[in-house]
Parts: C-alpha cells; structure tokens; sequence
C-alpha cells in the first residue's frame, strides 16, 4: 500500500473515513495472515503529524506487529525528514516497522544500498526513500546499480518516485525520472507518489506496481473516487517469482460530483445551473463535489457564488461539500502566473504581476503597499486552528485579525 497520507484530511468526516480505510486494509492483512506489508513512502501527510493522528498509527501498528506482520518502510516525498526527525522514526524505533533504505556514500560520488532479508520469506528488501520534488532523481542517477543487480534471490525495490513511462496512466504532473534510473532485473517493485493503480511490466523490470492513495492526498483524488475510480492495496502471491498481483478494492464513501463548464457564459447563468443541477440530488451522508471551469464572458471568478449552493446542500446533511473552481478564468480579469524560488518570493511575484488590473481609489491597496498589505493578509487567513479551539472561536478570530490588518472595525459598511 502507498500514499495513505494519514492527517491530510481537515474535515472530521473525512478524517474518520481517512482512518476507517486504513485500518480496514491492516484488519484485510492481518485476516489473510500476509507474510508481510510494504509501503514505499507518504505513509503520513507531513513528518511529524498532529497528535490525533500519530495515536490512531500507533495503537493500529501495534495491532498488526503482534499479529507477527513485518512492514517495509521507505520515506515518501511528504513524511520524509532529512535527520530522521519523523514519526516514522519513532516507529521504527519501538520496532512496530522497519525503515528499508541502508545507503552508504562511497568516495567515488556514488550510493550503495543493502538488502535487508525478511525472516518468514528469505525475501530481499532494498529501498530508497522519497525525497522534496526534483531531488530523487540526483539519488537515482548516483546509486550502485550493479551491486543490486548482482545480489541472487527474490529482490524487492521500494521506491517513491514517478516513472516516464507510466506518466501517462498516473494522472499527475509534476517530475518523473526514466525506468532506467531503477536497479534492472528485480523481482517485484513497489512504488509511491502516483495515486492510481498501475502494473505494467516492461524488458528488465518485471511487475512495477503502484498501488495508489488508497483513498485521498490531494483534492483531485476525491474527484477521481467520484467519477469511479477504485481504491485500495496490491496482494502479491510469490514463491521464487512473482505468481500474481491482484488488485483488492477497499471502498471507502459516496459521491455526487456536479461539473459545470463556464466558457463563453456569465456568472449569473452558472449559477443558475448550479441551483438547477444540486436541487434534485440526494445529498445525504455524501461528499459533495462542485467542479466549474473555463473563462468567463464578464465579471470576476468571485462572480460565480457558491455560498448559497454550499448552505443548500449543508442544510440537506451531505458530509462534505468540496468547491474546485481553480480552471475557471474570466476574459476581463485573470490571474497571471508567477514563478520564484521560494514560497513567499512566488507570492511577492504573483501580487506584482496581478495587482495592476485592479481599480480602486485607495493608494494603499496599490503599488508596494498593496502588496505587502495582501502578503500579511494571505499569511493571516492561512493560520490553521489551534488545538482545542472549537470553530466558532476560530472564525471570530482570524476574522477580527485580518480586519484589523486592514485597519477595519467589524461594523464597517
């Protein structure tokens, strides 16, 4: 399994949906009596996730390490930690999991890795972890292929990484590195960071499998489980080869995905269509999923109000409402991409370039001011929720603060 990316949800319900699918594929291993679980990266959503979070691993862990169930760890682009500051650490370190990758820097520039031997199996495991975009491929060009190549046996290559010749079957942008980056000739390999299932063979590389989110790390991945694509874990059956690989489905919630296409039209006629094609669903218990996209005759994208849609369908008790309008652009105004080397110069760039199309009378909300006005603006209403503070707290908050940045009285026309 892979891309579990456990504390990426921030809606409860889809948190306990998140939690719910990964404990159904452990509960799936430990019933079938698996000889043991790999998961090549992204196990978590971030390093050192929030408490809630690491308690439901923990105990769920343990369930499966007394079960007697070794699992195969390497870091994913997401949980990896360059000191081996994470909570896939700590797990290792208690021995509820084991970390795969054993590299070693040789004087020549170039990484060995060692193969670790499952027990039950006499399997051999070697890995490397996922690291930030665009560096994997500097790992993969200097590893010591032959060695690996070399070694006899029943050879398994954990690996988190997006391969060229299955971009096109993963459905996600981003960088990609050649097939021949990976040590040829292996038995099995297992590979994160693409979210769809996908096996494919190819001369030399035998059985590249991913696995995919079992059921979401980004947002596009519920619009995937929308439009019907399947979830869940990779059974691999193997004595000295590879006997099959049999795809098994873990559902995990409904859906109702609404889609809108905006070209050439005004707001007022999109929204009409939104109210039109949301009042004859049966919104209960499901995730909601509203997609519009392309340019407007008129107007600004804000145009289009979903306000009133998002309440309509809340009222009516879907779990969840997700809103994507990141594909609708408008002929009178758009946003101009913007590119830098960090976070906050591509945001200093991005209100550079955009500030210009705006017409107000205040100065202030132009030129430099105004753009490091809209900078601590953005950096405000981006603070997350403090443990324990409920949501009616939060609101208030984050509000009185950004109007205060604004230099606003709540009661202000």
């Amino acid at each position: 399994m892979s891309d579990i990316h456990l504390g990426f949800q921030k809606h409860e319900s889809l948190q306990k949906i998140e939690q719910q699918v990964f404990e159904k594929i452990m509960d799936e291993c430990i019933s079938r009596k698996v000889d043991f679980i790999l998961i090549p990266g992204d196990l978590f959503h971030v390093n050192i996730p929030e408490m809630r979070v690491q308690k439901f691993a923990f105990k769920k862990f343990r369930e499966v390490y007394d079960a007697g169930i070794p699992i195969y760890v390497v870091y994913g682009s997401h949980d990896f930690s360059p000191v081996s500051n994470s909570v896939i650490d700590l797990l290792a370190e208690i021995g509820y999991i084991t970390k795969v990758t054993r590299a070693t820097s040789n004087e020549n520039d170039t990484i060995s890795l060692d193969f670790l031997i499952d027990e039950k199996t006499g399997a051999k495991i070697a890995g490397l972890s996922g690291l930030k975009v665009g560096k994997d491929r500097e790992w993969y060009e200097k590893l010591d292929r032959d060695s690996l190549e070399a070694e006899s046996g029943f050879k398994i290559f954990l690996f988190h990484g997006g391969i060229s010749e299955m971009k096109a079957d993963s459905g996600m942008d981003g960088d990609h590195m050649p097939l021949s980056l990976l040590p040829k000739g292996l038995s099995y390999y297992a590979g994160g960071h693409m979210h769809k299932y996908n096996h494919q063979s190819f001369e030399g590389y035998p059985n590249v499998v991913y696995p995919g989110t079992p059921f979401a790390g980004y947002h596009a991945d519920l619009e995937d489980n929308a439009n019907g694509q399947r979830r869940g874990f990779a059974l691999v059956e193997f004595d000295d080869v590879v006997k099959s690989v049999e795809f098994v489905e873990i559902p995990n919630t409904s859906y109702e995905i609404i889609e809108v296409n905006a070209d050439n039209r005004k707001a007022d006629s999109i929204n009409q269509e939104l109210v039109e094609k949301t009042k004859d669903i049966d919104p209960a218990d499901k995730v909601v999923i509203i997609k519009v996209r392309g340019e407007l005759t008129s107007g600004k994208t804000a145009d289009v109000d979903i306000s009133a849609i998002r309440d309509s369908l809340n009222e009516r008790h879907a779990m969840v409402v997700n809103v994507s309008k990141s594909g609708l652009t408008s002929k009178e105004y758009s946003i101009t991409e913007a590119k830098g080397n960090n976070k906050e110069e591509i945001e200093t760039n991005v209100f550079s370039e955009n500030i210009g199309q705006l017409r107000f009378d205040h100065a202030e909300l132009l030129g430099s001011e105004g753009i490091k006005l809209a900078k601590k603006l953005l950096q405000e209403l981006g603070q997350p929720i403090l443990v324990n503070e409920k949501k009616n707290e939060y609101v208030p908050r984050i509000r009185n603060n950004a109007l205060a940045i604004l230099g606003l009285d709540k009661d202000d026309s």
